[in-house]
């Protein structure tokens, strides 16, 4: 792969960064903590994975067709992000997170990864950018796939740990770090609609 370097700062920064999973893991991590989160966050790995095997070979598939594509599924994602944005912070304090236990499971992590038009959106950019120009091996497409799921997997962690971490300190502030996680979905909205250099 010629451009091994961006390929990875993409990848990372990508997965770091504020997002539907990261956002929802931290949340999720921060209400029950990280050892509960658990079967949510391997729900969002096998999702993710399937998410980004099938971006592969439709893009190896679909390759001339995805400008067009990409502009409409960008829109819906930015949309999607929102309207996250908007339930957190209608969401209440975390002791009040009961009826929200339904939200932490393995199916929930899943399903997710299918309605998540962000990780959709990441997974035809990366291929499209870095991996189908050079590799177009079902096989080879299908081993990104598992690496990207695996780096996707360190990154929610990261983010349910720090939640989990900072708990209480969490849980006093709740509105104002239901606000702040809006926000950065809202950002993450706003920067999905822009033009990329």
């Amino acid at each position: 792969m010629a451009n091994l370097y961006p390929f990875l700062a993409y990848v990372v920064v990508t997965t770091f960064t504020p997002g539907p999973n990261n956002i929802l893991a931290m949340s999720n991590a921060m209400r029950f903590g990280y050892k509960r989160t658990l079967g949510f966050l391997v729900g969002m790995f096998t999702g993710f994975f399937l998410v980004m095997l099938a971006c592969g070979l439709l893009n190896v598939a679909l390759v001339n067709r995805l400008p067009q594509v990409r502009f409409w599924l960008n829109l819906l994602g930015a949309g999607y992000m929102v309207y996250l944005a908007f339930h957190i912070m209608r969401s209440g304090a975390m002791e009040d997170s009961a009826d929200k236990r339904d939200l932490n499971s393995f199916t929930v992590g899943f399903g997710l990864q299918f309605l998540n038009l962000k990780v959709i959106l990441y997974g035809i950019t990366v291929y499209a950018m870095f991996i189908t120009p050079t590799f177009q091996n079902p096989a080879t497409v299908s081993l990104f796939a598992l690496v990207l799921a695996a780096i996707g997997f360190i990154a929610i962690s990261c983010w349910a740990l720090g939640g989990n971490i900072f708990r209480q300190t969490l849980r006093k502030h709740y509105r104002l770090f239901n606000l702040a996680m809006a926000g950065l979905l809202i950002y993450t909205a706003i920067a999905a609609l822009l033009p990329h250099a």
